[in-house]
């Protein structure tokens, strides 16, 4: 497989079984209900960087050329990534109190990097969809597309 950035194809992707049971239940779950949330709320393009294994990669959700999240599949687990800018930053410190404590201490021992932090959820963990879904309103309100 080349280790080129494509658009996911249904050759491109693992099934649905297949994904859910490397990631496992917990991850698997948030995996499915995950991107089930973005194709219906975000007008973003699923972009994967395949791994050695096709079951693992990077898998962005951009448009425009600005990432929403990246996730990042692994046999166990799945880690979120959410980049907050200065802007998003600011948005969390006033909203604080809407998350759970577990994405306020992550936010609170993630490093300030001069353009934002860098928020790796890892699940099972700290953080649920609920947080997720929160964290990716501060960066774009969805698009209620359908």
């Amino acid at each position: 497989m080349s280790s080129a950035v494509m658009e996911l194809t249904v050759g491109d992707w693992p099934t649905e079984k297949e994904m859910m049971d490397f990631l496992g239940k917990e991850a698997g779950s948030l995996w499915k209900t995950l991107a089930e949330y973005l194709a219906e709320n975000y007008d973003h393009v699923a972009t994967k960087k395949p791994d050695d294994n096709r079951l693992e990669g990077t898998i962005r959700y951009r448009r425009g050329g600005k990432t929403l999240v990246t996730l990042y599949p692994k046999e166990g687990e799945l880690t979120v990534l959410i980049i907050l800018g200065r802007k998003e930053v600011e948005k969390f410190r006033t909203e604080r109190n809407e998350f759970s404590p577990d994405i306020i201490e992550l936010f609170k021992n993630t490093k300030q990097y001069h353009d934002g932090r860098w928020l790796h959820i890892k699940v099972p963990g700290p953080g649920t969809l609920e947080d997720i879904k929160k964290l990716l309103h501060l960066k774009k309100k969805p698009s209620r597309r359908k």
